[in-house]
């Protein structure tokens, strides 16, 4: 190997590791909301359902947000983003010990944080490194970036716990927004890789024609389908599951152990699937996945509720979770194009929200009305069988 192919590897490693260190501090503290949840109630003096409220409103935000910064990286650059994106959420962190009212609470804690991690999603940082990485390389790549936002939530968690209990919500927070500035100068390196930037100057779009072209492509129509199905499918694990083990009589530390697995899981899914996407067209990737979904909730329906079932199920929930981003974000950046992707995965993901929004919702009308989980798994299984035909039907550009 020459001294010159050594050095483009060892580059693009370093962009490949930059980009998952931006992911792994957004998914690593987005995640822990929860954690946070009692620090902010002790030092802000709002009742429980105030700050709950703040912290929904933040979860909506973030996927808003994600199609408007894809929107001004087209009309910046993804530099400018990024560094955005971390100066607003640095911002969140410090104000958020200062808020003593929900209205505060709102605006630092519920919008600016949230926002700031909407323009360091998984599609901008994506349409930042693909120009650089190549499309296969990229969608190899794109696999391990979408697990290091697990990864982060796995390593944080304990860490803000910690820091938490010893230092209160004040020192936390201080102590996140430290290395969360830090990835100020790693964005700007990133995007001012020689490839990044041709790409960008070379591939200047027009967000009105993108988005008229992106809406009347019959492709994009149907993984703005299947991403919807993901959402609504992700939203009953994440919000019935655990019921669901407790109900069949599984002790509280059980079904916690297993839902771990399920997390675990969904980081190595999406690893392999990122790998596969390298060698085989995305679309039947993406397509296989969510039809298998199928098969595993039916398997799951008709299997007596014991533990290995449980077990199995959480083990190839995981597998299958999180696995649909990297191919759907690759055929997104092969049918439109790098620097489209932060803004047309974005809107992706809003599709995904309000699949979840409803999955959460009607599954728990569901439940309350029949004392059973077995027909909101049903209507995922369905779900997932058309959505695994529509990524089929997608016409995959040839690279």
């Amino acid at each position: 190997m020459t001294a010159q192919r050594r050095e483009n590897r060892l580059r693009l490693l370093f962009v490949a590791a930059a980009a998952c260190l931006i992911y792994a501090f957004n998914g690593g503290i987005r995640s822990n909301y929860g954690i946070m949840l009692g620090g902010i109630i002790e030092n802000s003096g709002l009742t429980y359902d105030s700050v709950s409220l703040a912290v929904a409103v933040a979860q909506l935000m973030f996927g808003v947000m994600q199609p408007v910064f894809g929107v001004l990286a087209l009309k910046k650059t993804n530099a400018f983003v990024l560094c955005l994106g971390t100066i607003l959420v640095a911002a969140g962190l410090i104000m958020t010990p200062a808020c003593h009212d929900l209205w505060s609470l709102m605006l630092f804690f519920g919008f600016l944080m949230p926002a700031g991690f909407g323009a360091l999603s998984f599609g901008i940082i994506m349409g930042t490194v693909t120009p650089i990485l190549g499309q296969r390389t990229a969608a190899a790549v794109s696999g391990i970036v979408s697990a290091s936002s697990g990864m982060g939530s796995v390593v944080l968690s304990p860490v803000i716990n910690l820091m938490l209990e010893n230092s209160g919500l004040r020192g936390c927070m201080m102590a996140l927004a430290v290395p969360v500035l830090c990835l100020i100068p790693i964005s700007i390196w990133l995007s001012r890789a020689k490839e990044a930037d041709a790409a960008e100057k070379g591939g200047a779009v027009r967000v009105g024609q993108m988005l008229k072209t992106a809406f009347s492509t019959r492709s994009y129509g149907l993984l703005l389908f299947a991403f919807f199905t993901c959402g609504f499918h992700m939203s009953i694990i994440e919000t019935h599951l655990f019921s669901n083990m407790t109900s069949a009589g599984l002790a509280d530390s059980t079904a916690s152990y297993l839902f771990s697995l399920y997390g675990l899981t969904t980081m190595i899914g999406s690893m392999i699937m990122g790998a596969l996407g390298s060698r085989f067209p995305m679309k039947w990737i993406a397509g296989v996945t969510f039809t298998s979904r199928m098969f595993i909730i039916g398997g799951f329906l008709i299997l007596p509720k014991t533990i290995p079932t449980f077990a199995a199920f959480s083990l190839l929930l995981g597998l299958t979770g999180a696995a649909t981003v990297p191919p759907v974000s690759g055929l997104t950046g092969k049918l439109f194009g790098a620097s489209s992707l932060g803004t047309l995965f974005g809107i992706l993901f809003v599709a995904h929200q309000l699949g979840s929004f409803f999955s959460a919702w009607l599954g728990g009308i569901s439940i309350t009305a029949t004392g059973s989980y077995t027909a909101i798994w049903l209507a995922s299984g369905v779900l997932a069988l058309f959505a695994g035909c529509a990524c089929f039907m997608v016409k995959e550009p040839w690279t």
